[in-house]
């Protein structure tokens, strides 16, 4: 059911978007949907809860890496990376469409996002820490440069591309540890 949202958003737009045509996506009678959920907004915020554990998952495998700060946040470039790049349809409705949610739910997204965010923030926190970026850098802007990259692969990517998303998650890797330790080097 999420997948089916999720290709659905993706295609028409959350806004666009009925249950009608999630349900037409799954092959089951609309109302056989309210069984799992509430209501359209219920499924956007599904999505946001699911994709957050895996970014989280994605940060604690990283953190926990036996390797320099730096390497770690190389780690965690490149799985985020990779991760985007297989579910971009996904990472664009949550990168575009969180500001569809209201109320409790967008407060709870709004929480969770802060924590991914200070998350990262940590890990470059780490890797100046242990001396390995110039003394000048702002944790706060790196963080906010390396969301800002992430976040805009669903506007260029496209799976028929001329390159892997292996390649491009590599390079993308490359290019946060670089924007990282920049003139540390």
């Amino acid at each position: 059911m999420l997948e089916a949202a999720i290709r659905v958003f993706h295609k028409k737009g959350y806004a666009s978007a009925s249950i009608q045509d999630v349900a037409d996506e799954v092959g089951v009678l609309k109302g056989s949907l309210y069984h799992y959920i509430d209501s359209k907004e219920d499924l956007l915020a599904r999505i946001f809860e699911d994709s957050a554990g895996r970014f989280t998952a994605m940060l604690d495998e990283a953190g926990g890496l036996d390797e320099r700060p730096v390497e770690r946040l190389r780690s965690f470039g490149r799985a985020c990376s990779l991760w985007y790049l297989k579910n971009i349809e996904r990472v664009g409705i949550y990168a575009t469409e969180w500001e569809h949610l209201t109320g409790k739910r967008r407060k709870e997204v709004m929480v969770i996002r802060e924590a991914y965010e200070r998350r990262l923030a940590g890990l470059i926190g780490e890797v100046k820490a242990a001396g390995e970026t110039a003394p000048e850098l702002d944790v706060n802007f790196a963080t906010y440069f390396i969301f800002g990259a992430l976040n805009g692969l669903p506007d260029w990517y496209r799976r028929r591309g001329p390159d892997s998303a292996e390649r491009i998650a590599d390079a993308y890797a490359d290019q946060i540890v670089n924007a990282v330790v920049g003139g540390a080097r």
